[in-house]
Parts: C-alpha cells; structure tokens; sequence
C-alpha cells in the first residue's frame, strides 16, 4: 500500500530530476527547443552577422555600439542585438497572418509578422566585433564583457567568447576573455577531422582553443610575443580544409634584440611549433593564407632603406618564394591590400591610394578601379570583391580591367548601417545589413536571387528581427498601429 508521504516523497523526486534536467534553461527563462537542425546539416555563413544550419538562419537581431554597452549586458537581460532564428520555408521566411482589431486596425506584432522566430541567446551579439559560428550542436558568438574592474569600470571593451547549444539547453558556457581591447583582438574559427579550433590573437598572445568530438575544451597559449598570425576562413562546413591550414603562422621578434623578425608555424592537430625562417636582417609580416600558399611581406636588409615586398610560399615547398607585388609596401607603392578568393591563388589586390590594381606573380598589374576600393572590404569571394562605396554595399569583378561597380547589392529603399565592413555580411546571393528604425537598428536581408512579392523584381529585401516598444511606428496607447506601416526604413 502506498502512503500519502511516499507519494509526496516520489513527487518531490520527480521534481528534483526535472530541475537536473532542466535547470540551465529554467534560470536563463528559455525551454528548450524541440525542432531543431540535425547534428550533421550543412552550415553556410560562419564567421559573419547570420549563420545558416539546415533551414534555420542564426542571426543578430541588430546593432549596438560597444560604448552604449555598459553593465547590462547579462544573460537575459538583451533583445534588440541579440542571437535570434527564424526558420525558412523555400529559401525564404515566412509571414503570418496580419491580425486586426475589432476597429480594424492592425495590432502590434513584434515579429513583423514573421513565422518560427525565436531568441536563441538573450545577449548582445551585434556590434562592431559581431563573429558567429555554428558547429555540431553549438553556436559560438563575440559579446562584450559585461563585469566591472576594482574601480567599477565596466570592461565592455573586452571580449567574451562563449558557445551556448542551439536548443538552448545547458546554459552559457565561457570559453575565453579577451587580455586587451576589442581593437587589438582578432579571432577565426574552423574543424579539422571532427575537431574545432578557435584560433584568438589577443593583442600579442597567440592561444589556440580546441574542442573534440566528446566537447573537451582544451586551451593552449602559444606564445604571448606575437606580433601577427594567419587567421584561415572557412565559412561552410562542406569546404575543404587546405593542408597549409593545419598550421597557424606567425611571427614573433628575434632573441637578443635582433633585426628582423622570426616566421614559425604551430600545427593544431600536434600542438608543437616550429621556426619556418629565422635569418638575421630579414623582417616578415604575416598577411595570411589563401589557395595552400602563405602570403608575408618581406623586408630586407641588404641595403639601407629597403622596402618590403609580398612574397607567397606554397606549403611544403618553403625555400621558393614567389615575389607577387611589383612596388614596395610603403607610401610611395603600396599603400593598402588584400587578398584575393582562394581561386585565384598567388596574386593580390592593392591601391597606391589612387587606383585599385589586380596583380598575378610574374604577369603585369592591371587597373581594376580608378579609385582606392580597398578602405572598406567586406569580401572577396571567386571573382568578385565586395565593398563599401557611397554609405551602401557594391561588388566588382576584380580579375577584369577597367569595370565599373554594379548597382548596389542594397535596395534603394533601405539605408543600411555603411560605417564598418563586420555590419555586412556577404552569403552566396544573400546580403544582411542593418537598418535603422525609430531608435535602433535591426537586421535585413536582400536576396538577389529572390523576387520581391510586390514588384515580381530582384533583389527580395526582408526585415527579420524582434522589435521593441520604442521603435513600433504610430502605436495608440492600446499597443495598435493607427495606421498599416509596413516598413520604417
């Protein structure tokens, strides 16, 4: 026979399993979700603004500057930059219903009338060091540090990287925090064999983040004389890992104060470094890697005054340099470059401050802009490089001379927020930008390859986002829109 006590002591049981189980997401104030993209969906986008995984696009609701930051920024506490999904139908989102009231005016709807959105980490992920990543179950994201020093001075200017599961089960887990300002901190990420590594230059400290197959987190700190490192990009879990990529390059001072500057490489899947080149008098800047070759500047000091050139090395063949510019990197030639996609390897794109210039090693220069398009890159990807030009975002084929840049890859009708590159964020035939409406900015999206419903013209442009009170246009104090606003940008 069971007694009244042994059912409350069964029930207090029960209890106690459910909140084990589901504690984490009880204190955040988020359940869990239950539809979800599989482990193994193909994610398209890391590294940006929005992050695709199966049919759900991870995105950063909209845009705050760091300084605006302050103290609040604690789980739970942000709306309006925080991580955000929304599931797509077709390749598109989906609109509700639009509800009215019984005057006929259309009610409030937060969601601007879209389908499956939901808050994902209820803290600040848009601002100007925005970087999301998804791998396996985990979505990794850059947020400002919200803790105060001895002196009560919030250290927003420092990152934290955390990861957080997208059914937003298990809670917020901290993986580093940044030594110096935002400014001086850079970071990538990509897997190898099944393990991911978040490589982090922090000012001058190189450390290498790895987490296994199990999710054992492991943190090596490198070197903290690092002066620049190869920071690899990946942005879909189908692309192909290059073998030079196995390693990290950088560059650290010489011993003993001398001139010049040592090149070494420190393999992930060993965790050992090794010195690439160590000669006396020469001086090498790491720019980074691209289609299995490592590109540097390289100074000399064979005569007094020399300049640096770019040379590129391909892996595994490190005595032939292959010099790729034809002027020195310094205000007379070279006066800003990047690199081009991976296809088009041991070549550069550089600006003498006048015009824009595509170079291939042992092949003339060849004149691909009358202007310096390279101030405010934002991508560069197969043929195309994509950049702010006139407060909005344009593309060009670099490999080509003498083109003019297309039309915006923005809609007229939207104004995007132009002032840095991290707040576009280039994926395929789509473009996220963030608009600005009453008091803040929220996310949109234009896709080329979509047609607008109303126009039946390209490209199809989106809000997508969760506003707040004080950004809804036109609202009567019954929280209704005296009047059909569709759009406030």
């Amino acid at each position: 026979m069971t007694t009244s006590k042994s059912i409350k002591t069964i029930a207090l049981c029960a209890l106690m399993l459910l909140v084990v189980m589901f504690g984490f997401a009880a204190c955040g104030g988020l359940s869990r979700l239950t539809d979800n993209p599989d482990t193994n969906d193909v994610v398209t986008g890391n590294g940006g603004i929005a992050v695709q995984k199966g049919d759900y696009l991870y995105f950063t609701n909209g845009y705050i500057n760091t300084a605006d930051v302050g103290d609040t920024n604690e789980y739970g506490n942000i709306d309006v930059s925080a991580i955000y999904r929304v599931k797509f139908t077709d390749g598109r989102v989906v609109e509700k219903n639009v509800e009215y009231n019984d005057e006929g005016v259309k009610k409030v709807d937060k969601t601007q009338a879209l389908n499956d959105i939901e808050i994902i980490v209820p803290k600040v992920a848009g601002f100007e060091y925005s970087d999301l990543y998804i791998f396996g179950d985990y979505i990794y994201y850059t947020t400002p540090n919200h803790l105060k020093d001895r002196e009560q001075t919030v250290l927003s200017n420092q990152l934290n990287f955390y990861r957080t599961r997208l059914d937003r089960s298990g809670g917020n887990e901290l993986l580093y925090t940044s030594l110096a300002d935002n400014t001086s901190v850079s970071m990538t990420m990509y897997a190898i064999d099944g393990v991911v590594y978040q490589v982090i230059l922090d000012d001058q400290t190189l450390t290498i983040i790895s987490i296994d197959e199990n999710n054992r987190v492991t943190k090596t700190e490198v070197s903290d004389t690092v002066n620049d490192a190869s920071m690899p990009k990946y942005a879909n879990s189908t692309d192909t890992i290059n073998a030079i990529d196995y390693k990290i390059y950088y560059t650290e001072p010489m011993e003993n104060d001398g001139v010049g500057s040592v090149l070494k490489a420190f393999d992930l899947t060993t965790g050992e470094s090794t010195t690439i080149y160590n000669n006396y008098g020469e001086t090498y800047v790491v720019i980074g890697t691209r289609g299995n070759y490592l590109y540097f500047t390289l100074a000399t000091q064979d005569n007094p005054g020399s300049s640096a050139y770019i040379w590129a090395v391909e892996n595994g063949n490190f005595n032939n340099k292959v010099q790729i510019s034809d002027r020195p990197v310094s205000d007379s030639g070279i006066t800003a470059y990047t690199l081009p996609s991976q296809e088009n390897k041991l070549s550069i794109l550089y600006t003498d401050g006048t015009n824009t210039y595509y170079k291939r090693a042992g092949a003339d220069a060849i004149v691909v802009a009358n202007s310096d398009i390279l101030t405010n890159v934002v991508a560069v990807q197969g043929d195309t490089i994509y950049y702010i030009a006139n407060s909005t975002l344009n593309s060009l084929v670099y490999t080509s001379a003498g083109n003019t840049a297309k039309s915006s890859l923005i809609p007229t009708s939207d104004t995007p927020k132009s002032d840095i590159a991290k707040n576009f964020d280039v994926d395929g035939s789509r473009v996220f930008y963030f608009v600005q409406y009453t008091e803040n900015y929220y996310m949109h999206y234009a896709d080329s390859k979509v047609t607008d419903l109303d126009t039946n013209e390209a490209p199809y442009s989106h809000f997508i986002g969760s506003l707040i009170e004080a950004d809804y246009l036109n609202v009567d104090e019954d929280g209704n829109l005296v009047e059909d606003t569709e759009s406030t940008s």
